[in-house]
């Protein structure tokens, strides 16, 4: 009797034990599947002047529940990197980024880059004007705007009087009509 009991208690803990391992394996598989692995390329033209088109590319881990980049740190970065020798450019506190090549608008003789950075303020996005030169990238102009649909990307440099200028928009004030007024930043 006493070895039926001491039976029944040893396969009885061990059945337990293979439940609570398999329900490990079941929450490991649900989080794995949460996130995904986004893989983007831009094609940005010609931005160190070598008469070669360049890419730039992008690798992040999302989380597909919260949109948010997981990196396993505090502060997670998106790295930009480029074909042949051109170095990264790091964005912090972006949930993505978007990459266009644009003219050459400091007459270097090489396109520029221009960046929407998704922020965490909704549909408000920093865009950036980068020039590479000397081997190093210089930021030419930044501005904010408020991008909620595909036109929004468009037309966001404009050139009066001689003089080119990134358009955004002032999320702090808005015109009669209640769309954000439009804000300049010289190039």
């Amino acid at each position: 009797m006493r070895f039926l009991i001491l039976l029944l208690l040893i396969f009885g803990c061990e059945a337990k034990t293979e439940k609570k391992v398999s329900k490990k394996v079941e929450t490991q598989n649900s989080i794995e599947k949460k996130n995904i692995i986004e893989n983007k390329k831009f094609f940005v033209g010609d931005i160190n002047n070598d008469k070669i088109n360049d890419t730039a590319f992008i690798n992040l881990k999302r989380n597909i529940e919260t949109n948010e980049i997981e990196c396993g740190e505090k502060n997670c970065y998106i790295n930009i990197k480029f074909s042949k020798n051109i170095p990264e450019i790091s964005f912090d506190q972006s949930l993505g980024v978007f990459i266009s090549k644009t003219e050459d608008l400091n007459n270097d003789n090489a396109n520029e880059i221009i960046i929407f950075s998704q922020s965490n303020e909704g549909w408000w996005n920093y865009i950036s004007v980068f020039s590479f030169k000397n081997g190093t990238w210089n930021e030419i102009a930044k501005t904010k705007a408020f991008v909620s649909e595909n036109q929004d990307f468009e037309n966001r440099i404009i050139k009066e009087n001689g003089n080119y200028y990134l358009v955004g928009e002032d999320q702090w004030n808005e015109d009669e009509n209640g769309e954000f007024l439009k804000t300049k930043v010289k190039i």
